[in-house]
């Protein structure tokens, strides 16, 4: 039976049609495997590195609210009456994000925003010298006397003029809100996030049971086989990727994770089913194994008819196939025939027209989503600059805090030092300002301090560093000038502020201390130089500039 040429050419035929849908079939998924997974790994870690930044964005709003409510002079001084108000405000702030606000003074009485008082005992309250170089802390998951579910403590100091502790202001979080926020992460349909603390411990997941009872564990599991090396790389790396099996599913998973930078040691995990991600190349695969079958069934019954014409072209046939399916670019040409082999050309040119359509889909689908990545990174940038932006001005005044001055003034010490020009600083404090609060109260007082502010930068230098650095008492920074060359101006303004109209009140005027600074002098001495200089001022009959240095 195989001596006949018919014979021959259908077996010919067959084995060649098996050995192409092998080819065809492993090349798809050999060329497009790796590449899909690379595709997907990439596409998680942007998901689990943005929605990280995200959570500690959110976090950084918490103290950023808290900085600004413990500024308050009178909650340094313990009001009990401003701060009950300080605590509400915070649950406003929070927008349903806090379960409780608590104020904790330094002999460690505690007072929630509920009037709840009692003394406090547990360590998420760090007093004293642990505050020293901390601006916030945020706990570990913990159940307090007065929340019964677990909640992350986010606190910042209280501090005195001189920097000493004297009190603590904090807000509880619940895991709700957490899991909350994570649930509204968009992933894929098999895909889902979870989240540790610094110890390990699960505080986010969708299955319950594992919430504040699994720990991350550096061992192999024998339920997890592989995930204790992805624990490894949480401990080297700020972000990453791994595979493991999940035995009691049967299945392997995919986990990209993520630190939160502003919750040290916690984790963002994003874990996805690895069939998920495989599945569009097994539905391309299915369809061209469904499509080579029926063609070589359909072939198989023609060829015993045709063998003599249809062995040239299918050789020359399988060569381009072979070449399009490697090469994306290759295009199969249809063979100009209106016989089964014109037909054969016709069908495989679409089956790989619709693997490469899908492929370009895949491709646009990805390069969608980096955008969306993109457009959120963008968004992330502009809240990092708003945030910044409260972090370093005074929320009155819009000038300059304390903290930003700070951090500003070391880079101009050294500016002039490198340079060898003259550097003047002038404190200044406005008379009486007390006697304005308790005359015509507080918003009339903050009235006055925004006006003055305004004029203190309309008329001074751009350059000037202007600072509003408690109370009613600022500070200027002018480079590039001596005490003698800043007096007249300052004098100028002095005349200038005491003549102008700050109704209701009759006057406004203010002293004034200056100092040059002197070679390799500190900053604090230099302060305290231009601080005394101001006392003098206003020990001598206030509305007056002293001088500590002309000569700088």
């Amino acid at each position: 039976m195989f001596h006949s040429i018919k014979a021959k050419v259908i077996t010919i035929f067959s084995l060649v049609m098996i050995a192409f849908t092998s080819v065809l079939l492993i090349t798809i998924f050999i060329n497009e495997r790796d590449r899909v997974l690379d595709l997907a790994l990439e596409n998680s870690t942007k998901i689990s590195k943005m929605h990280a930044n995200l959570l500690s964005q959110e976090f950084a709003r918490y103290v950023v609210m808290l900085k600004m409510l413990s500024n308050n002079p009178k909650t340094k001084l313990g009001d009990k009456a401003t701060i009950a108000r300080q605590l509400q405000r915070l649950m406003t702030m929070g927008r349903g994000n806090f379960i409780n606000a608590i104020y904790v003074d330094k002999n460690l009485n505690l007072t929630d925003v509920l009037g709840n008082t009692n003394k406090v005992t547990h360590s998420s309250f760090i007093r004293a010298e642990q505050w020293v170089g901390k601006e916030y802390n945020i706990s570990t998951p913990v159940i307090t006397r007065f929340e019964k579910a677990p909640v992350i403590m986010v606190g910042v100091p209280i501090l005195d003029t001189q920097n000493n502790w004297i009190g603590t202001l904090a807000v509880a979080v619940p895991l709700t809100i957490i899991s909350a926020k994570l649930a509204e992460i968009k992933l894929a349909k098999e895909s889902y996030a979870w989240l540790t603390d610094s110890n390990g411990l699960m505080v986010s997941h969708p299955n319950k049971s594992f919430i504040m009872k699994n720990k991350l564990s550096m061992t192999e599991s024998a339920d997890y086989p592989g995930f204790y090396k992805i624990v490894r790389q949480t401990k080297l790396q700020n972000d990453g990727y791994g595979r493991y099996r999940d035995a009691k599913l049967n299945e392997s998973k995919i986990v990209t994770f993520s630190k939160v930078d502003y919750l040290p040691g916690w984790t963002l995990f994003v874990t996805t089913k690895e069939s998920e991600i495989f599945h569009a190349i097994y539905t391309i695969m299915y369809d061209v194994l469904v499509t080579s079958i029926i063609l070589m069934v359909i072939f198989l019954l023609l060829i015993s008819e045709l063998s003599n014409r249809i062995t040239k072209p299918i050789v020359q046939l399988t060569k381009d196939v072979k070449a399009s399916v490697k090469d994306k670019k290759s295009y199969l040409k249809i063979i100009d025939s209106d016989d089964e082999i014109g037909q054969l050309s016709k069908a495989f040119h679409d089956s790989l027209q619709k693997i490469h359509l899908h492929t370009i889909h895949l491709e646009q689908m990805v390069n969608h989503r980096t955008q969306e990545i993109t457009d959120k990174n963008l968004l992330l940038n502009q809240q990092n600059e708003k945030l910044e932006q409260l972090a370093s001005k005074d929320p009155l005044t819009l000038l300059y805090n304390r903290r930003a001055f700070s951090a500003l003034v070391d880079k101009e010490i050294s500016r002039a030092k490198r340079h060898h020009f003259p550097v003047t600083l002038v404190i200044l404090d406005i008379d009486y300002f007390k006697k304005i609060n308790d005359e015509f109260g507080h918003n009339v007082g903050d009235d006055i301090l925004c006006r003055f502010a305004d004029e203190l930068s309309v008329n001074m230098r751009k350059e000037n560093l202007i600072c509003r650095w408690g109370g009613e008492e600022f500070v200027i920074l002018i480079p590039e000038a001596t005490s003698a060359m800043v007096f007249k101006h300052i004098e100028a303004l002095r005349q200038k502020i005491s003549q102008m109209d700050f109704a209701p009140i009759d006057k406004l005027t203010f002293s004034a201390g200056m100092a040059t600074l002197r070679i390799e002098e500190p900053f604090k001495e230099w302060f305290q130089r231009a601080d005394s200089a101001l006392y003098k001022a206003k020990g001598s009959g206030r509305n007056k500039i002293v001088v500590d240095d002309i000569i700088g």
